[in-house]
């Protein structure tokens, strides 16, 4: 026979493990949220230049994240077979179908956010923000640049290569915001977008991998 008192116990010891076992899953939910939320959202002036400074008024130090992978982009009618030896680094990010309203969608994965963008026949995996500022990507401007595909940001007009990621135009000092953005990156070495390589099979499926 158990006892009331053990009997209170054991329900009480219940009650707890229950209590922790649900904050553990209302923050992971909560950390799930906040992400999805983060992903493409805009950032204002107050944002980057709490980046920029510290809270004594001097510039912070950052270190380049130019890491990037060479031909970024898949043509829609190339067809790509994920199988092989490489097949299994391979991973479906999306499908082209999504980019016909809009021709850049965020993509919030388990190892970050990326952009997927479309140009013409074209179909790039890139970082979901900008290398200067930190900008999001998903409200970029699209045009033809110097060898193909391109994306003008558009708080500070720095200009990327869709398919390698290189720098087209670095913080040009084109109107006034561009002018205070642009001097706080004057001495600022360009700092290359990354972009992943990217295949897309019969059904349009697009896949990446990332280095």
């Amino acid at each position: 026979m158990i006892s009331t008192t053990a009997r209170a116990a054991a329900v009480t010891s219940g009650l707890a493990v229950t209590s922790v076992t649900s904050a553990r899953r209302s923050t992971r939910t909560g950390r799930g949220d906040a992400t999805r939320r983060d992903a493409g959202k805009r950032r204002g002036i107050g944002d980057i230049l709490d980046d920029e400074f510290n809270s004594d008024g001097k510039k912070k130090e950052r270190k380049s994240k130019g890491k990037r992978a060479g031909d970024g982009g898949a043509q829609f009618d190339r067809a790509a077979s994920t199988s092989g030896a490489d097949g299994e680094r391979w991973i479906k990010v999306g499908n082209v179908s999504e980019l016909e309203e809009k021709p850049i969608k965020a993509l919030v994965l388990a190892n970050g956010n990326f952009c997927m963008v479309k140009y013409g026949t074209m179909v790039f995996i890139t970082a979901c923000n900008s290398t200067a500022y930190q900008y999001p990507l998903i409200d970029g401007d699209l045009f033809e640049g110097p060898s193909g595909a391109a994306i003008r940001v558009p708080l500070d007009g720095t200009e990327y290569d869709l398919a390698t990621g290189e720098v087209i135009t670095w913080c040009p000092q084109n109107n006034m915001m561009r002018k205070f953005l642009g001097g706080l990156k004057k001495a600022a070495t360009p700092v290359p977008l990354p972009v992943y390589p990217t295949k897309i099979n019969d059904d349009g499926d697009v896949f990446t991998y990332f280095v």
